[in-house]
């Protein structure tokens, strides 16, 4: 087969159709680099070089979408995440005082403009697609919530069963100003969006039918935002285990992003006939990419591919690597790749 461009090749793993080989791509947290715009920039195009992955996630510091209503961070270091020191919601009504954002000025604008900067070093070698948290994981930290702790007992929970009402104002204003910044994004240069729901989208945290009600709605305005703009590359990354897979199996997006590796959640054989869309995944990223050793590595890409027959797959982690992941580990994944089929 004659070889594919990067989008040519991603276009047709979401179609199901042949490609020249299996497209794929692997993303991490910097804390330390994700602080500043620039030093983001500058990581997240030092780590194309370095691979040549066939996508981007364009990964930022998670924060950001609550800092831009007024929330502040302490930073730890390069491998910890940020600790909250102030958040301005500390109750229900205060949802109600939200006010819908510009999403091209302050910390918003500043990060449409990393999606502009990648673009223009990118040139269209490499498609990328911009990292957005979903309304209720915003809502979540807008509330105060740590980065380790679980939302079951988190302070959005208890505000959401005092007055549901009051965060259904606040997730509406969240949703929009994130639809906005969806279209800032891409008509900046992204591909399209991947939208993660964090920690909200597990069984023990919101059965189904209440993230119906609390999540499915303001997901779908911030996808649709990204399709109004022309985005043809979104993904949906479900968060965590146990999750809801069938829940959100139905979105508008073109690949579905989970950590299948989990006995929690959907094997890839088992997604692959709950949905219609293209996955990305089947990689440990928490054992056996960051230990190893190699022979691991290998099996488990060489498992992932005939679970998948490689079709409508895209290769990666179950969710961010940790920093600590050797090279050779992820060296490790494109020789197995390049291995495949020829035993």
């Amino acid at each position: 087969m004659t070889q594919m461009t990067k989008k040519e090749r991603l276009m047709a793993a979401v179609k199901g159709d042949p490609v020249d080989r299996i497209p794929v791509s692997f993303f991490g947290h910097n804390h330390t680099a994700e602080r500043s715009p620039g030093t983001a920039v500058r990581a997240m195009l030092e780590q194309d070089r370095k691979f040549d992955w066939d996508f981007m996630k364009v990964q930022m510091r998670a924060t950001y979408y609550a800092e831009a209503w007024g929330c502040t961070y302490n930073w730890m270091g390069p491998d910890i995440g940020p600790e909250v020191l102030d958040h301005v919601v500390k109750r229900a009504d205060d949802f109600r005082k939200l006010k819908r954002l510009d999403a091209s000025r302050g910390v918003l604008g500043d990060h449409v403009g990393i999606a502009k900067k990648i673009g223009e070093a990118l040139k269209g070698r490499t498609p990328y697609v911009q990292t957005i948290f979903s309304p209720l994981s915003v809502a979540d930290m807008l509330a105060g919530t740590r980065f380790h702790q679980y939302p079951r007992i988190g302070p959005l929970k208890r505000l959401m069963e005092e007055k549901p009402e009051a965060v259904h104002d606040g997730l509406s204003v969240i949703s929009r100003t994130l639809a906005d910044y969806a279209k800032e994004s891409v008509q900046a240069g992204a591909d399209g969006i991947l939208l993660t729901t964090w920690r909200w989208a597990m069984q023990d945290v919101l059965p189904e039918e209440e993230y119906k009600i609390f999540g499915k709605p303001y997901d779908l305005a911030v996808i649709e935002g990204a399709i109004q703009a022309g985005a043809d590359f979104n993904i949906l990354h479900i968060c965590r285990d146990p999750i809801i897979f069938d829940a959100l199996a139905d979105y508008p997006v073109d690949v579905i992003s989970f950590n299948a590796t989990s006995p929690q959640n959907p094997s890839l054989r088992d997604a692959m006939g709950r949905t219609k869309k293209a996955l990305w995944g089947g990689i440990d990223h928490t054992q056996t990419l960051l230990h190893g050793p190699v022979e691991a590595i290998t099996r488990e890409v060489h498992g992932a591919l005939e679970e998948t027959g490689g079709k409508r797959f895209m290769l990666g982690p179950g969710c961010a690597i940790p920093a600590q992941v050797p090279e050779a580990h992820l060296r490790a994944v494109q020789a197995a790749l390049s291995q495949w089929g020829k035993g």
